[in-house]
């Protein structure tokens, strides 16, 4: 793109584009106003040409949030720049039509298990939608140097579930939770979207049947198009999940089912182990302390959760709901924190991946 402006705006034009990490280069087109020492000078016509730059940069560098559109264009370039690995799907549309977007990232073996990856199920957690973008990125970028613990695996990757909560976020109220579902006299009350799933849906009574509280669980389970399109994805995909990863903020803890009971769940000590696992990366990546245990017994009482869903009903075995950053900062994690924080996360999926095939091996040996 150029831009002509007087030759005394220029340096005002620079650093306007600099400020903004704009590439760009400075020809002055007008040559005949600097021929001579002695003429007197008019403005100088200059011509400021944008050079062309990776869409990848241009849309994603995780010092910033993002509004949708520049989310679903990050999915897109990944997709043109590594076709051989990388595949986008619309796996369902929101409530007001817009797109829910996935990214597959894979070797296309046939032997690999899967792991799924998602965000903003809640919509004012955007901290979430960072984490996930900038794990697809890495993988995406450096799959060929990978270890195997890695390529072995299809990876799924679901930035946004809640694409109009997201959008509305962006554009009216920053502190919205729900997905933008309307009642029966067509008000928006919306629906928590993680409250939504089918597993022991509806158990508990009074404040989730509210439509106006934050965590109403809708009409019946999976009553949702967002929910139902992960639900489908996973039961019709034709691929055996191995893990299971949900991302929400602020409380710093990786937790596994179950959220409905304080019972142990039948593979409370794998899960525990694979949680600590995450954990200790996380420390050692940054020094940040990330709790580790049963939802219902280091958060609180939930029903028709993903992670009890995918685990009960998906028989997902390493199931776990990760809360980001920050207890300091709540839904308002400063963009300072943003890189940082999904540096923490990478490494912790990193070594879970590696567990999971190490377990794995055990358990045929044995």
């Amino acid at each position: 793109m150029d831009v002509i402006v007087e030759g005394q705006r220029t340096m005002q034009l620079e650093k306007l584009l600099k400020e903004r990490e704009i590439p760009f280069d400075v020809t002055v087109t007008d040559t005949t106003q600097c021929s001579s020492p002695n003429r007197v000078r008019s403005p100088i016509s200059t011509s400021i040409t944008q050079r062309p730059r990776s869409p990848i940069k241009r849309s994603m560098d995780w010092k910033d949030y993002y509004p949708l559109d520049i989310i679903y264009s990050f999915l897109d370039a990944l997709e043109r720049i590594y076709p051989s690995t990388c595949t986008i799907t619309i796996i369902g549309k929101s409530v007001e039509g817009r797109d829910i977007k996935m990214l597959k990232i894979s070797n296309s073996n046939a032997s690999n298990t899967a792991v799924w990856l998602d965000g903003a199920i809640h919509a004012r957690e955007w901290i979430s939608t960072s984490v996930v973008t900038y794990i697809a990125d890495h993988i995406a970028r450096s799959f060929e140097n990978l270890p195997n613990s890695i390529t072995n695996k299809d990876w799924y990757f679901v930035p946004v579930v809640n694409p109009d909560g997201y959008h509305y976020t962006h554009t009216l109220d920053r502190m919205w939770r729900k997905n933008r579902s309307r009642d029966g006299n067509n008000i928006t009350t919306g629906v928590d979207l993680n409250r939504n799933f089918g597993y022991n849906w509806g158990r508990t009574v009074g404040e989730c049947n509210d439509p106006y509280h934050l965590n109403y669980r809708g009409t019946e389970a999976f009553s949702e198009p967002e929910t139902s399109a992960i639900k489908d994805l996973i039961f019709y995909s034709g691929t055996q999940f191995k893990i299971f990863l949900t991302f929400h903020a602020y409380s710093e803890v990786i937790a596994f089912p179950w959220c409905h009971t304080a019972d142990p769940c039948p593979d409370y000590v794998t899960l525990l182990e694979g949680g600590t696992i995450m954990a200790k990366a996380i420390y050692e990546t940054s020094g940040r302390m990330y709790k580790v245990g049963n939802f219902k017994d280091i958060m609180y009482y939930a029903c028709g959760t993903s992670i009890d869903w995918s685990y009960g009903t998906a028989h997902i075995p390493f199931s776990y709901l990760v809360e980001l950053r920050s207890k300091e900062h709540k839904f308002l994690l400063p963009k300072e924190e943003i890189e940082i924080c999904c540096k923490e996360v990478l490494s912790g999926i990193k070594a879970l991946a590696e567990f999971v095939d190490k377990k794995k091996f055990f358990n045929c040996i044995v």
